[in-house]
Order: C-alpha cells, then sequence, then structure tokens
C-alpha cells in the first residue's frame, strides 16, 4: 500500500470515529446495542488472552477483527458458521471458541487445509468441528447458517447470483461478516448487491469490514461505523 494510501484510509478512519461513535444518530434500539454492546464492546472476555498469542502483526486477520468476530458469534449465538476463503484458520479460532457445540464449514484448498489444521491442532478438539469443502456449491441445497464469514469473493458466482445465494442459505436470524468492501477493493461490488438484498434487513460499513443481519419484520437500515 502506498504512503499516500495509507495517509488517505488514516484521515478517512479519523474521521469517521468522530461522527460515527458511541451509536451517536442512531435511532434503532437494536442497531444501537449491536454498535456499543458488540462492535465497540470493550470489556475483556475470557477467550481474549488465549487470542493474543495467535495473531502477530502480519496475520490475515488483526486481533481487534478475531475478537469482534468472537463477540459476534457470542451474540448471535451462532452454531453453524460456515467460512469462505480459508486464511489459515485466523477466522476460525475464535469462533470456535465461543461455544464447544460451534462448528465450520470452510471452503479452502489443499494448501489453506494444511495451514489451517496446523494452527487449529493448537486447541483441543477444534479439528474434529472443522469441515473442509472445495467450494460453496459443495454443500447441500438445504445447508443454512447462522453466521458466514467471507475472507475473498466466491470465484464461481457473480456479486448478483452470489446475493440471491445468501438469501437462501443464511438463517432468519443469522449474520454475515466479510472484509474487502472499500471502493476497488474485491468483494465492493458483493457488499453492494448485498446491501439491496431484500431479506437483508440490517447492514453496516464499518470501513474495511461489512456487517449485514437479517431481522424479519425490521424495515431496511443501513449504517457507518467505528471500527
Amino acid at each position: 500500500m502506498s504512503t499516500k494510501k495509507k495517509l488517505k484510509d488514516y484521515i478517512s478512519k479519523g474521521v469517521r470515529k468522530l461522527k460515527h461513535r458511541k451509536g451517536y444518530g442512531v435511532h434503532s434500539p437494536f442497531a444501537y446495542a449491536v454498535i456499543t454492546e458488540v462492535i465497540e464492546e470493550k470489556c475483556p472476555y475470557y477467550a481474549y488472552q488465549k487470542l493474543s498469542k495467535l495473531y502477530p502483526k502480519d496475520s490475515p486477520v488483526k486481533f481487534k477483527v478475531a475478537t469482534l468476530l468472537f463477540r459476534l458469534a457470542n451474540r448471535f449465538r451462532a452454531r453453524r458458521i460456515l467460512e469462505i476463503g480459508c486464511d489459515a484458520g485466523y477466522s476460525q479460532m475464535p469462533l470456535l471458541m465461543v461455544d464447544s457445540r460451534n462448528v465450520i464449514h470452510s471452503v479452502a484448498g489443499a494448501d489453506q487445509k494444511r495451514r489451517c489444521l496446523q494452527h487449529l491442532s493448537l486447541f483441543a478438539g477444534f479439528t474434529e468441528r472443522v469441515t473442509f469443502i472445495d467450494s460453496i456449491e459443495a454443500l447441500p441445497e438445504d445447508y443454512v447458517a447462522d453466521m458466514i464469514v467471507v475472507n475473498g469473493a466466491p470465484a464461481s458466482m457473480s456479486p448478483a447470483d452470489f446475493a440471491a445465494w445468501l438469501q437462501q442459505h443464511l438463517s432468519e436470524r443469522g449474520i454475515f461478516f466479510v472484509r474487502g468492501i472499500q471502493p476497488g477493493r474485491q468483494m465492493e461490488s458483493y457488499w453492494d448487491e448485498i446491501c439491496e438484498c431484500d431479506h437483508i434487513e440490517v447492514t453496516m460499513d464499518l470501513y474495511d469490514y461489512g456487517l449485514a443481519i437479517r431481522q424479519p419484520r425490521f424495515f431496511k437500515q443501513h449504517y457507518q461505523v467505528a471500527f
């Protein structure tokens, strides 16, 4: 990343923190609670101490993102999780720590699977709760996830097709977390399509990351959040 781009991102994030922190201007009690009690939650959880040792500065997932994934899965009681774009277990570890009942299907190539298993083997029982698949098309037609984490665009689907697929395979009160949504990034067009989905009621732009939540009977809501 160029120095100019880094400076632009730093300024943009600074402005966002001033305008969109602590749920200012959010009138929905549900959205306000998600922002203040989950996204911006500062109280430590029991898993943070273990997680802090596993996320060096050069890891593909930042420690603050790992703890956010933990809080989201905990808050929304996500038990069945789908990961698209395996990142060597960095997204999986906090999700598996939430509850011993949590299981993950991960779309991964052979090398990704090998590196992921190396990380997961640090914790007893983690490898047994992850199933690796070659593509999302390999999932059963009736598969429904409580949480979907996307680390990279699904190569076999266009943004519109993926948004339609998501509505069929995300549970009624499920959540969707995606990274790389800024203009020019890999997931920008996918995120735009997801925000337009009829059955995705609440969307939050966290600058580098997007959070979509299904809440039946809610009107469409979209927020920018400082993270």
